[in-house]
């Protein structure tokens, strides 16, 4: 029997969401929630300079959005996660962030994708 048969069982490593990574959805929009982050941050690359602390990704996205507005390059943005011990990551940036942001706040962000992946 062939694995890629329709009838062949399935394994899902679950829901479909990347490990550790939960879409928050509200009213308000949607956030990011990386498990054991108490904190997020957004700052610009190359300089590391620190544009706000945040407590959660969705407090974050209209950060995100007044500084591209203000004229600054998404390219320069990356947002941050942080945990208590000073362990952390990166939960976006760039291009991908700007439309987390706009989309996460309900705002329109279809000038951002390629004109092919637009529906």
């Amino acid at each position: 029997m062939k694995s890629n048969s329709p009838s062949a069982p399935v394994e899902r490593a679950g829901a479909g969401f990347e490990a550790g990574r939960h879409p928050r959805l509200s009213r308000d929009g949607f956030g990011i929630a990386i498990d054991g982050a108490v904190e997020y941050s957004l700052r610009l690359i190359p300089s590391n300079k620190v544009l706000g602390h945040f407590a959660s990704a969705h407090d974050a996205w209209p950060a995100v959005v007044a500084a591209v507005e203000a004229g600054r390059s998404p390219r320069t943005l990356v947002l941050d996660w942080h945990r208590v011990e000073g362990s952390g990551g990166r939960v976006a940036s760039g291009a991908t962030l700007e439309y987390l942001a706009r989309s996460g706040l309900g705002l329109p962000a279809e000038h951002l994708r390629p004109a092919r992946r637009r529906r």
